[in-house]
């Protein structure tokens, strides 16, 4: 199947240029002016046309979990413009041996998804051999996108405390990613939550030169200042929330890192905007209602379909460039995670994209949405800027609110 996109607002980490884009055989053939006689024709005038993004920390929840699966959180990421997922660890059980990690994409494979994917693999106490099976700098190709350490609890036997068991993971695998929150100060400082990334970066850059590594969810630019010699990720909801939302969502707005203040918050655009922060993320962690209104509730928001909307509308206002947007969230998540072809509107690159109609302005609703968990932090902020296609692997598999049936695939790392 042949595609032209015509007319369209090309934005790539680089440049805003108007083109038309042909796809043939799942790829972009070529960036061209000419109109050329293709299967279908999309018109794109006046619309944005970017690469599909690249969401590298979804928790969609299997195997074990209730409250997103591989079919509902596929098609909220397509519906928010998302084309590649990188899904986390900590399920029951916790992707931490290679056999759980082959049953874990079994799973994926036998659902009806949508969305390209990858896995992040955990780090335990005692794991070290399983890691470098997947992720070994001496791999020629790795299984997945990096090694996950949570330096704080989460599902599963997934803390790690022992910072020899860190730096021996950080010397042999090819890439890292650290829930960056010291479990000893939140223990002992639970009112300082702040404390608890600030020590644990800390404890981490005496390794900064022995592999790759990524601090996940950014909260300040005095974190970020720290973590320089890093790769920096920071998340939606402590970008566009803050901690007096409390008040109002309780447990709903309960996260882990906690949602910081006004100044902390309005601090990560100015990390965004003065290169500090390297990529976005959505940390889309679902939980039922049931378990948000519990006392002891669990952390984490949606977040994968909302994301590029609420980052349209910022780059309306002028919060943020076009094509800073696209380079953090398409063109460097895609180089950091060494996702090959992806995250670029080039020849020879998939036929990733996403068409934005930077006209159109709604409410959130979490009926409009499409989580398993039914609800957002969102709810009722109007937004401007909403996907109105998605193309994966050359295909369309969202337009207008309708889905279509394709599969998306496991990414290659480079």
């Amino acid at each position: 199947m042949s595609i032209l996109i015509k007319n369209g607002i090309i934005i790539t980490h680089k440049d805003i240029f108007n083109a038309n884009i042909l796809i043939k055989n799942k790829k972009i053939h070529s960036i061209t002016r000419e109109d050329i006689e293709v299967d279908i024709v999309i018109n794109a005038e006046d619309k944005i046309v970017m690469p599909g993004i690249i969401d590298s920390h979804v928790h969609f929840r299997q195997p074990g979990g209730k409250s997103e699966d591989w079919e509902s959180g596929s098609k909220a990421a397509i519906a928010g413009g998302v084309t590649t997922v990188i899904d986390m660890p900590n399920n029951i059980p916790p992707t931490t041996t290679i056999d759980n990690l082959i049953k874990k994409k079994e799973i994926i494979e036998k659902s009806n998804i949508l969305v390209n994917y990858g896995l992040h693999f955990g780090v335990t106490e005692d794991n070290l051999e399983e890691v470098k099976k997947v992720i070994g700098k001496d791999l020629e190709r790795t299984l997945v996108a990096s090694a996950k350490i949570f330096m704080a609890k989460s599902t599963g036997n997934l803390l790690v405390r022992n910072l020899n068991v860190i730096e021996n993971v950080i010397r042999n695998s090819k890439m890292v990613t650290v829930h960056a929150e010291d479990e000893e100060i939140i223990e002992k400082f639970p009112s300082r939550p702040k404390l608890a990334v600030i020590s644990a970066i800390n404890k981490l850059l005496p390794f900064a030169n022995l592999g790759k590594i990524c601090i996940l969810h950014i909260t300040s630019i005095e974190e970020a200042k720290l973590a320089s010699p890093f790769y920096k990720e920071v998340t939606p909801h402590h970008l566009f929330l803050n901690s007096s939302i409390l008040k109002k969502l309780g447990n709903y707005a309960k996260v882990n890192p906690p949602l910081r203040d006004e100044k902390d918050r309005l601090s990560l655009w100015e990390a965004i905007n003065n290169n500090l922060i390297d990529y976005i993320a959505s940390d889309h962690a679902p939980h039922l209602k049931e378990d948000k209104e519990k006392e002891d509730a669990p952390s984490g928001v949606p977040g994968v379909e909302t994301m590029l909307p609420l980052m349209i509308n910022a780059a309306l206002n002028k919060l943020i460039s076009f094509q800073r947007l696209v380079e953090l969230m398409c063109y460097n998540p895609s180089r950091i995670f060494r996702l090959k072809n992806k995250g670029i509107i080039e020849a020879g690159a998939d036929a990733d994209i996403v068409i934005v109609d930077r006209k159109i302005e709604k409410k959130v609703s979490a009926d409009d949405l499409h989580y398993k968990c039914k609800w957002t932090p969102y709810e009722g902020m109007y937004l401007k800027g909403w996907p109105i296609m998605t193309i994966i692997n050359g295909e369309i598999a969202y337009k207008n609110g309708e889905f279509f049936k394709i599969k998306g695939n496991e990414v290659i790392y480079e």
